[in-house]
């Protein structure tokens, strides 16, 4: 079976690395992978270590959050493009299936014969994208696959809700040996792409808070975001005991060398990555009851829920459990153990791969 993979971006993001776990079953099912991208990141260089076929995507950069009037003027721009980049390269190929693996590059595939499979790794509220997504979805013959149930919601408005499957993120084992959560000070941080959603500055008032009895790590780069607001993080973390450590490819050493993990996300937050990460690394999670998390984190639990999704309240979290050792160890070994039944990379891989099977099969 020959499936063209299409990505909104090159660059390592949760959707990005999602992507390349699944890869490697496609390979070992025997099916013909091709990955079509804008640019050539990180994304590109892997895809042509595995052997992966890739082409250009002619999709330009568009501001990260809400777009403004010139971002929708160029994507009006880049749509035909891409659309008949897309149909050279289902003719070229002769592809089975197209694997859709963000918003952006959905509209594309409207008006294709072959089936769609959209995997929707985030929520996305915004009136004309999220009509565009609708629009597209009512004309393909199109499976949804997304991140979490909340995420799922809208689009079993769109689609005939049997096609809407929740599947939820698989992480590699990241652990590499026994935690030791009585080191001093504790060190607390927050991994991930830096953008205002993801609560950078909820947590840099959460760190103001608890004072100088904690180490705060900041792990990730702006990648999609404007780099000022990167800039604004760092002007707050002055006189506080943060480290801006940059981004890390080695995510599971990261999680090693943090006693919490903090995850502030804003409201619309899918059913972030980073949080089946730290449960197989078995670094206790902290986080707000936003979107899809508490899908994924049960209180008290596998991890910790803030009262509220603020800094007070995630200061007063990061406080009681930094100061209970035997609670962190339970955290850690619960997550562990979640991890092990929900969140497996094997899992992840083969629930995507029978149901890219199941919907070649099917005929609309």
């Amino acid at each position: 079976m020959n499936i063209l993979f299409l990505d909104q971006y090159s660059e390592p993001g949760g959707a990005q690395l999602c992507l390349q776990d699944l890869i490697p079953e496609v390979l070992r099912r025997g099916w013909n992978p091709r990955l079509m991208v804008p640019g050539d990141g990180d994304l590109v260089t892997w895809a042509k270590k595995t052997g992966v076929r890739t082409d250009p995507l002619p999709l330009g950069s568009y501001t990260s959050g809400k777009k403004t009037a010139g971002d929708l003027l160029r994507f009006a721009t880049d749509l035909p493009r891409m659309a008949s980049a897309v149909r050279k390269v289902v003719r070229r190929d002769r592809v089975d299936m197209v694997y859709v693996n963000g918003p952006r590059v959905l509209p594309p595939v409207a008006g294709l014969s072959c089936p769609v499979v959209f995997h929707a790794h985030s929520h996305v509220a915004r009136r004309v994208e999220r009509g565009l997504i609708d629009w597209t979805l009512r004309g393909v013959a199109a499976t949804v696959v997304t991140a979490s149930e909340f995420v799922a919601g809208p689009y079993r408005r769109v689609v005939n809700p049997k096609r809407v499957h929740v599947i939820y993120n698989g992480v590699a084992d990241l652990q590499s040996g026994a935690r030791d959560f009585r080191r001093t000070p504790v060190r607390i941080g927050i991994i991930g792409r830096i953008a205002p959603q993801k609560g950078h500055a909820d947590f840099l008032q959460a760190a103001k808070q608890v004072g100088g009895t904690a180490e705060f790590l900041i792990y990730g780069s702006p990648l999609f975001a404007h780099a000022a607001f990167e800039q604004e993080l760092r002007t707050m973390a002055r006189d506080l005991p943060v480290t801006f450590c940059g981004w890390t490819q080695d995510v599971g050493r990261a999680l090693q060398d943090l006693e919490i993990l903090a995850v502030p996300s804003g409201p619309d937050e899918a059913a972030t990555r980073v949080i089946p990460e730290a449960f197989s690394a078995g670094t206790p999670v902290v986080a707000y009851r936003a979107g899809g998390i508490p899908e994924i984190v049960e209180h008290k639990r596998t991890g910790i829920l803030t009262e509220s999704p603020n800094a007070a309240a995630l200061a007063k979290s990061l406080r009681g459990l930094m100061d209970d050792p035997a609670t962190m160890e339970r955290l850690s070994a619960a997550g562990r153990r979640e991890w092990q039944r929900r969140f497996r990379v094997e899992r992840f891989r083969t629930a995507i791969c029978d149901l890219i099977e199941s919907h070649a099969r099917q005929r609309y």
